[in-house]
């Protein structure tokens, strides 16, 4: 008998425990709770702190993440998507780091994209940075930037890449093409680009002359980016030729062939 009573002591003492155990658990639960609800309270995002130079403004960059219509809590902030919304709705502003700042606010490190091509859509133009990217539309392009023609843009909305109906080209392959006109001495003189060319755009030097480079390479085994520096050096011997015979030639310069043909011809791809 005694040892049946103490066997069935230690079953009770076993089911006193499980219930300590399951009431510390739900006060652990109920304190984790309360403290995410306190961070919530007390440190909900309000403002930004802008580092850099910027047409925006602290308050643009709050409300293009939406922080007065949302409540974002300081700790569990998606830096990264609300950058992603802010640089969507601001298509110059590019947030190169975001990180918080006690006791509201987000610090956003921001560059700006600067336009390097503009092309006629309508009545208006489309300003578009060298990755691609459309800025604004404006009455009027400023100088200095190249004119891109050849394919109409395709559905352009401002802070979005751009694309073109019926044409090859990508913002990468007018960046590449850029990359390597900055090496060249025709460089000064282009003035825009024919983004209906494959698989690299079309030159326009000096508003007068257009630059093909074909798809075939003056080096049989040469890599696309020695193939397109052989091309635009051949370019730049042929056009030096070129202004000791006449300076004002108008015409095609065709670098698909291995000494690159020269036609004194005007088309209708004149900008």
């Amino acid at each position: 008998m005694p040892k049946q009573s103490k066997q069935k002591n230690t079953g009770q003492l076993s089911a006193r425990g499980k219930k300590r155990l399951l009431r510390l658990g739900l006060a652990f639960a109920a304190l984790a709770a309360f403290a995410a609800l306190s961070l919530t309270v007390l440190f909900p995002v309000t403002r930004c702190v802008v580092v850099g130079q910027t047409r925006y403004t602290a308050l643009d960059f709050a409300a293009a993440m939406e922080l007065g219509a949302k409540r974002v809590n300081l700790f569990r902030a998606d830096g990264d998507a609300l950058a992603r919304a802010a640089m969507r709705r601001l298509p110059y502003a590019r947030i190169t780091k975001i990180s918080r700042q006690l006791p509201n606010a987000l610090r956003l490190t921001v560059e700006e994209y600067a336009p390097a091509f503009a092309q006629q859509a309508g009545e208006r133009w489309w300003l578009i940075a060298e990755n691609g990217r459309l800025l604004e539309r404006v009455e009027a392009p400023p100088e200095g930037l190249l004119l891109l023609s050849g394919a109409p843009l395709a559905g352009p909305r401002a802070g979005r890449a751009a694309r073109w109906d019926k044409a090859f080209t990508r913002p990468g392959d007018l960046r590449r093409l850029i990359d390597a006109l900055r090496g060249s001495a025709i460089w000064p003189s282009v003035t825009g680009l024919r983004i209906s060319s494959f698989p690299v755009p079309d030159v326009i030097y000096q508003g007068r002359i257009r630059i093909r480079f074909g798809g075939s390479s003056p080096e049989a085994a040469a890599s696309p980016a020695e193939s397109l520096k052989a091309k635009l050096e051949l370019a730049e011997s042929i056009l030096a030729k070129l202004e000791e015979q006449n300076p004002n030639y108008r015409g095609e310069l065709d670098l698909g062939t291995a000494r690159g043909d020269f036609s004194p011809k005007w088309g209708d791809w004149a900008p």
